[in-house]
């Protein structure tokens, strides 16, 4: 009877920081720091999830806009509303 030996690697922790969160009507987008202190941009639209296989860094328009509202907001120190959170 052979014995085999398993091995499982151990993945590294992924979790990463949420900096951010912005919401538009039908996409998410997020600013994550990551374990090694760098700034990652996800979305949740099908054209982001099939960039997955480039070395690039990965771009949509969701997150062109949250990027320019992330700057507005730092620029003026205000939160910026979505339009269906005005009062």
């Amino acid at each position: 009877m052979a014995t085999w030996a398993i091995r499982f690697r151990r993945r590294p922790d992924t979790h990463n920081e949420v900096l951010g969160t912005y919401s538009f009507p039908s996409r998410t987008v997020q600013v994550l720091k990551t374990h090694d202190d760098r700034i990652l941009w996800t979305c949740d639209c099908d054209k982001f999830r099939r960039q997955g296989g480039q070395r690039e860094p990965l771009w949509c328009k969701h997150i062109a806009k949250a990027a320019a509202r992330r700057s507005l907001e730092r620029l003026t120190r205000r939160v910026a509303l979505s339009r269906g959170q005005e009062r």
